[in-house]
């Protein structure tokens, strides 16, 4: 029995891109479920990696993230001792969140699991293919 969806449906990106994150998010989810870590956990620590010490709310402007999901994760790594929170010496009413070694080292923990998890992904690409698609959803992301 042939298992194929709809030629319409197979020619429609929406329809496409669903499927794909439904495969990608269950997958992703395994990880995360593996490492005791969610979604707003790894990108917080990558944000704070890349951009440096910043505020709650920079991290949430840059995630798109809502800022008491960015406060109630990052009170979380704070107590896993991934993050601390320091005050800004520019403006001491504000708060600066740091990664911490443990933090890095975590970072670094989950990104290996999800590097994984994300060539398995991709595996039917060759490499040129896969940079391509990047490229193509970064595109239409605006980025």
């Amino acid at each position: 029995m042939d298992e194929r969806p709809p030629q319409r449906l197979l020619e429609t990106p929406s329809w496409l891109l669903t499927q794909i994150a439904t495969t990608a998010s269950r997958r992703t989810r395994e990880v995360f479920d593996s490492v005791g870590a969610g979604r707003y956990h790894y990108a917080i620590l990558c944000a704070v990696e890349e951009f440096g010490p910043c505020s709650q709310a920079e991290i949430g402007r840059r995630l798109h993230m809502d800022r008491k999901d960015v406060a109630q994760r990052v009170m979380e790594l704070e107590g896993q001792r991934c993050l601390e929170r320091r005050s800004d010496p520019a403006d001491p009413r504000r708060n600066l969140v740091r990664l911490t070694t443990a933090g890095q080292e975590r970072l670094d923990q989950i990104h290996a699991q999800l590097t994984f998890a994300q060539e398995e992904l991709v595996d039917p690409l060759t490499p040129d293919e896969r940079a391509r698609l990047i490229t193509a959803l970064q595109k239409i992301l605006g980025r």
